[in-house]
């Protein structure tokens, strides 16, 4: 500790790129100011620092023609501008994955190949997760081929989480259009449908358009026929799609005649195929989801359910629904407990939830459980404190091809939670 009165030199106890930060942040002996963004934003850096990591900023300062005054820079935005500096300073990279596509247009633009690194780092290690889908789209933008395939597959064999991620709205129609046309996802044609329209509303949105069926269409364009209609739930197709203006009213009455086996001639009549060994299946009970939903107050909160397969099962996952609002620290915690018809406990496992809004989030087992065909086991779901997304116009069955999902009410609830709504999303399985 400095005695009283005694100066202490603003660069003691720093490391090297802890005092060109400083220098950086305290504008100390700056020589080259920059007008950011659309505000043009002051930014004042060294010209020393930036020409030793940048080609592009040498030539710019030790060109034939070197830039004298303020330099312009009109498409970067400045917090994304001052990280990049801060970057180039320290090889550190502080910014948000979704973010990530800014970072790298600067790395791009002035050929900082440590910046790209540690974008691409970023990137890579978000690919398997439910980000896949803004990895996805930042790869394919920026032609990070690796990465890409990563994250498609990913997708693939996590589709329900993936899709449901509000990243996944961020996709472009190009990457939107790459997903539709796999022939393998490990979800429903009805997930994927209401992906589709869930991405066409909020494209409406963005271009300030009303969201009907006919505006919907033309978003969507010739990616429509890339949706395997003839394969979408019966119930969800006739309420959902018929009338809303999406199809014409031909390829209303060709899907129709497909369920009664006739040849639809404008949807291909191939079934979208499993990508994990063609046995995983994934099953969500609502019909909507809602806001809202919140839990009782001075009581521990059991929200429980049972649930019979007609076949043995390896179960892989449990879905649930995801806050609807931010969740503080101390309301994250939850427990998943699987109790079999014999009514012992045979799982449970502590689970934080997602912290920010999210319609669903999966709970990945950490083993699968096998489980019987034709017996009751009971998902319960302990402790939920925080107001969450729920489900709507449940079903008591479900069918995929020859499997059947059956829900049923448990004793063990506490909540309102039943089979026509409430917490507790769906499953995952492999038969």
């Amino acid at each position: 500790m400095a005695k009283p009165g005694v100066t202490v030199d603003w660069q003691d106890g720093k490391s090297l790129s802890e005092c060109m930060i400083y220098m950086l942040e305290k504008e100390i002996m700056c020589d080259v100011t920059f007008r950011v963004g659309t505000d043009q934003s002051i930014i004042k850096a060294h010209k020393y620092m930036l020409a030793s990591r940048s080609p592009v900023f040498y030539t710019m300062f030790e060109g034939s023609c070197p830039e004298k005054g303020e330099i312009i820079v009109p498409d970067i935005n400045p917090e994304i501008f001052k990280a990049s500096l801060k970057c180039i300073y320290s090889d550190k990279l502080e910014v948000a994955l979704e973010n990530i596509a800014d970072a790298l247009y600067v790395a791009e633009k002035y050929m900082v190949c440590t910046m790209k690194k540690e974008c691409t780092s970023l990137l890579s290690s978000s690919a398997e997760t439910s980000n896949a889908p803004l990895v996805f789209n930042t790869a394919s933008h920026f032609h990070l081929e690796t990465i890409k395939a990563k994250s498609l597959q990913y997708i693939q064999n996590n589709a329900v989480e993936c899709l449901t991620a509000p990243n996944a709205m961020k996709i472009s129609k190009e990457n939107i259009e790459a997903i539709l046309k796999l022939d393998s996802m490990s979800c429903s044609e009805t997930t994927m449908c209401r992906f589709l329209i869930k991405w066409a509303v909020h494209q409406c949105e963005v271009q300030k358009k009303t969201a009907t069926g006919e505006n919907m269409r033309e978003i969507i364009g010739s990616m429509l026929y890339s949706v395997r209609f003839p394969f979408i739930d019966k119930e969800y197709f006739a309420k959902e799609i018929a009338h809303s203006g999406l199809l014409t009213l031909e390829e209303v009455v060709s899907v129709f005649s497909s369920h009664y086996g006739r040849e639809n001639e404008f949807y291909t009549g191939l079934v979208r195929q499993s990508r994990v060994f063609n046995k995983i299946h994934t099953v969500l009970r609502h019909q909507r989801i809602v806001t809202q939903w919140a839990p009782y107050k001075d009581i521990i909160n059991y929200d429980a359910l049972k649930i019979k397969v007609n076949k043995n099962i390896e179960l892989k996952s449990v879905i649930l629904y995801g806050p609807d609002g931010d969740v503080s620290s101390s309301a994250k915690n939850l427990t998943v407990k699987i109790i079999n018809d014999s009514g012992d406990e045979v799982f449970s496992q502590k689970y934080e939830s997602c912290t920010q809004r999210r319609e669903l989030q999966t709970v990945n087992l950490s083993e699968p459980i096998e489980l019987d065909s034709n017996k009751y086991f009971t998902i319960t779901l302990v402790g939920l404190k925080f107001a969450a997304y729920f489900g709507e116009q449940c079903k008591p069955e479900y069918r995929i091809d020859d499997i059947i999902v059956t829900f049923q009410n448990s004793p063990n609830c506490n909540t309102t939670t039943n089979v026509e709504q409430g917490q507790i999303a769906g499953i995952e399985f492999n038969v």
